[in-house]
């Protein structure tokens, strides 16, 4: 095999897929990249067992041939390299020479048999998505991270389902730790015929998923056989669904009977900030004194101290306490950006459900705590 390709385009591609490469699995060569040349075009692949990503891009193929190379080390080396063309050459006995000239590196590269097969899935029904708007889907979910030894289906994974609403059909993903919630929904174009296995997303993919998405255009998703697809002009990306189902979310997100209360989304973060001053692995915890026209927040911390601040608001309900983690509302603001949000309160049992003010498709609701 012998080609030569745009530095930058091989740089950028390469950098997408170095969270897939880098992740342990039981295979050593899951670190590797396979690419193959063919024609006037390289394939690049890379897969994790449970992500898989295909790239293809222009090149100047002199011989046809396919090679599996340690990613990391030709990402650095592709990064580094002075010259805008890259020229890849295989010797023999699989080692491969990267460069020309003054400058040469010497590889070698890993058995091709070894690396895991691509799965082949056809006649895949997709439906169009603003890529903006994806992303930010894709990054509220992802915001609700696990533990390392999660073994809840419903927490290692994203929900996605089709919602039908007053002005159409839309997508939704939800996501939560049992501690907080998001949700979220985007406007898609096409037929969205979902299968009747509830549909979780790895959040281990969906975080590598955000890597490829474009800030601007359009891209396509489905799923089908188990995996979910997403794809531009010339990039893919499969994920393994996950097994299992799914609580009834709904229920956290009913604010009914809760009593809404309209706050400045900036002057709220930076007092969540400031009480999270004095949060510990032991202390997480703020106390949230609601009354009439007025919260109070304070938290006691032994191991540190302890801080109170009032803040005006208009409430007139009963008067409650109850307790959140302050670090929680922060994520859910830094999603959330309008310039005054809603909190649906009700009682120290239920939750507090946070929204933009003008935003309907973006709802976070965080678990009370223990008072």
């Amino acid at each position: 095999m012998k080609f030569s390709a745009d530095r930058k385009k091989l740089s950028g591609a390469l950098n997408q897929v170095q969270g897939i490469t880098s992740r342990k699995t039981n295979l050593s060569i899951t670190s590797d990249v396979l690419i193959k040349a063919t024609g006037s075009e390289l394939v690049i692949t890379a897969n994790d067992l449970e992500t898989v990503f295909c790239g293809t891009y222009d090149a100047d193929v002199e011989s046809d041939g396919m090679i599996s190379i340690n990613s990391k080390k030709i990402f650095e080396i592709i990064k580094e390299y002075p010259d805008t063309q890259l020229p890849v050459n295989e010797i023999e006995n699989r080692w491969v020479e990267i460069g020309e000239g003054n400058i040469q590196y010497h590889i070698v590269s890993s058995d091709c048999e070894n690396f895991p097969e691509t799965p082949i899935i056809e006649n895949i029904t997709f439906i169009e998505v603003d890529s903006i708007q994806f992303k930010k889907m894709v990054d509220v979910a992802s915001v609700i991270g696990f533990s390392p030894d999660e073994k809840r289906i419903y927490v290692l994974g994203a929900l996605l389902e089709k919602v039908t609403e007053e002005n159409g059909d839309l997508l939704r993903m939800v996501s939560t730790d049992s501690r907080r919630l998001n949700c979220i929904d985007i406007p898609y174009s096409g037929d969205f015929d979902p299968p009747e296995e509830t549909i979780i997303i790895p959040k281990k993919g969906l975080s590598e998923l955000s890597k490829f998405i474009d800030s601007q255009g359009t891209m396509q998703i489905g799923v089908k056989e188990n995996h979910f697809i997403a794809k531009k002009e010339n990039e893919m990306v499969m994920i393994k669904l996950l097994s299992g189902d799914y609580p009834d979310y709904r229920r956290v997100l009913n604010t009914e009977s809760f009593t809404p209360i309209e706050i400045n989304r900036t002057m709220f973060f930076l007092m969540m900030k400031r009480m999270s001053i004095l949060v510990s692995e032991d202390y997480k915890s703020v106390i949230f004194n609601f009354k009439k026209n007025e919260l109070v927040v304070t938290i006691t911390n032994p191991e540190i101290g302890e801080s109170k601040e009032e803040f005006s608001i208009s409430y007139t309900g009963e008067p409650f306490e109850s307790a959140f983690n302050p670090k929680f509302f922060m994520d859910a603001i830094n999603v959330i950006k309008n310039d005054t949000i809603t909190l649906h309160v009700k009682d120290s049992r239920n939750p507090c459900v946070v929204q933009g003010s003008d935003n309907t498709q973006l709802i976070c609701a965080i678990m009370a705590m223990s008072v």
